[in-house]
């Protein structure tokens, strides 16, 4: 049987023992919700700066891609330039050439057409100065066939049979 005293004494210790448990357990309740808060909390913060962290990352990101495509653009317009600046220089080239090939051949020509006045300035001077000389020349031989003559007249009369000879040698002189 049960005796009365104890299991009142009993009744009594679980009901004083379980408002403590309750309270305890009540406490650990509030401590995991706190604690439940506390992460939901710091994941949000968590979350809100990756969030912030990506957002910048893709801002970065854009701007790197941006920046990229403007110096590719800035490079390949500068290439395009360079070509540019290559192939007119190159025609220019060409054409100082060509310009430079019609002045050295006009010069060319010019200098042909003064070596030729020359060339004809002086055959004319030449042809000049041997006309002059065959005149002095026929003109001397003229006195010189004055001169045999009057010797050969002078010996002809001193000297009959030189005479002969003189002739001989007149006609060997002529001849």
């Amino acid at each position: 049987m049960v005796d009365p005293d104890r299991l009142q004494s009993l009744v009594r210790g679980l009901a004083s023992a379980i408002p403590a448990d309750i309270q305890e357990a009540q406490e650990i309740i509030r401590q995991r919700e706190s604690i439940v808060n506390q992460a939901l909390l710091e994941a949000r913060r968590t979350k809100e700066t990756a969030g912030n962290e990506a957002s910048s990352l893709v801002d970065a990101a854009e701007d790197e891609r941006k920046a990229r495509l403007a110096e590719h653009d800035i490079v390949k317009a500068a290439e395009e330039r360079g070509e540019k600046i290559v192939q007119q220089g190159h025609h220019e080239a060409k054409q100082v050439v060509q310009e430079a090939q019609r002045k050295a051949y006009r010069i060319l020509e010019e200098a042909e057409a003064v070596a030729l006045a020359g060339r004809e300035g002086s055959d004319r001077y030449a042809r000049e100065i041997l006309f002059d000389l065959e005149e002095r020349l026929a003109s001397q031989l003229g006195e010189v066939r004055r001169g045999i003559d009057v010797l050969g007249l002078h010996t002809s009369t001193t000297n009959g049979a030189n005479g002969a000879t003189a002739a001989a040698g007149e006609q060997a002189t002529a001849g």
